[in-house]
């Protein structure tokens, strides 16, 4: 069994790999609906509609055609929505979530001595696709 670190993965915008990517997180989260009825001794549920969020943070590449795009995705006017993929093995089309992305967060961060990090956050519309 291989245990898979960063150098396996890759993340994607639009189909184009950001460049450098010191981290990243995806949440997929489903509520719990109480179905609990009258007379009922013990609590009972079922399943209820599905949130997917990520977050991460870029280091800031200016060559990187995804690195720009993400950025300057706030700035447009355009209401389209883009696509994210998050592979954690390149070389198998396990471990890779896909879905269709609004940016909700992109900042910039620059201190003295250190890379400039662009942390980004947003949320998946809709179902995500792929296997774990």
């Amino acid at each position: 069994m291989a245990v898979k670190t960063a150098a396996t993965a890759e993340l994607q915008f639009e189909g184009v790999a950001i460049g450098k990517v010191r981290d990243v997180s995806l949440n997929i989260n489903r509520d719990a609906l109480e179905t609990t009825g009258i007379g009922q001794l013990d609590r009972t549920y079922a399943y209820g509609i599905r949130n997917t969020t990520g977050s991460g943070t870029l280091m800031y590449d200016s060559e990187n055609t995804a690195t720009r795009n993400i950025m300057n995705s706030l700035l447009s006017d355009s209401e389209n929505l883009s696509n994210v993929k998050l592979l954690l093995d390149t070389s198998t089309s396990l471990g890779t979530i896909e879905g269709q992305i609004l940016v909700t967060q992109v900042g910039v961060s620059v201190s003295v001595g250190s890379l400039i990090s662009v942390p980004i956050s947003f949320t998946v519309s809709g179902k995500p696709e792929g296997a774990f």
